[in-house]
């Protein structure tokens, strides 16, 4: 294991750890999501396990969904993908078509917002991309 994240809820009442982890052999990204200030063994964030999926990032809105961004290489290069524990949601890419190379997300919330910054390669010259995603209450 590697790579870890944690999120606290703003009340205390929701505890969230996300991680790498090559148990399959395959580096993988899992979360845990718990009442209790405790870590269990996890579950895959991603449907996808083939290329690589790394350097997880975690929040926790004011609702108690748990937000995670990560690096997700199915593609055949890095990408960002979020993800959150509502119900039916199995993650999306948040980076775009037009990005060489996307990794390294940082995920925060605020009020009802939810927000990630990356690392971007455009052509031979990298950025930070910033995106809003509301997350509504």
């Amino acid at each position: 294991m590697s790579a870890p994240a944690v999120a606290v809820s703003h009340n205390g009442n929701k505890f969230a750890s996300a991680w790498k982890d090559i148990r399959t052999g395959e580096p993988n990204v899992y979360w845990s999501i718990s009442d209790k200030p405790e870590s269990a063994d996890g579950q895959l964030v991603h449907d996808e396990t083939t290329g690589k999926q790394d350097h997880p990032s975690l929040c926790i809105d004011a609702t108690g969904t748990v937000w995670v961004a990560w690096e997700d290489a199915r593609a055949g290069h890095d990408e960002v993908w979020i993800r959150s524990s509502r119900a039916g949601d199995t993650g999306r890419r948040l980076s775009g078509p037009s990005e060489a190379a996307a990794s390294f997300p940082a995920i925060a919330t605020g009020q009802d917002l939810v927000a990630v910054a990356y690392e971007s390669q455009h052509k031979d010259r990298k950025t930070i991309q910033f995106h809003l995603i509301a997350s509504g209450r």
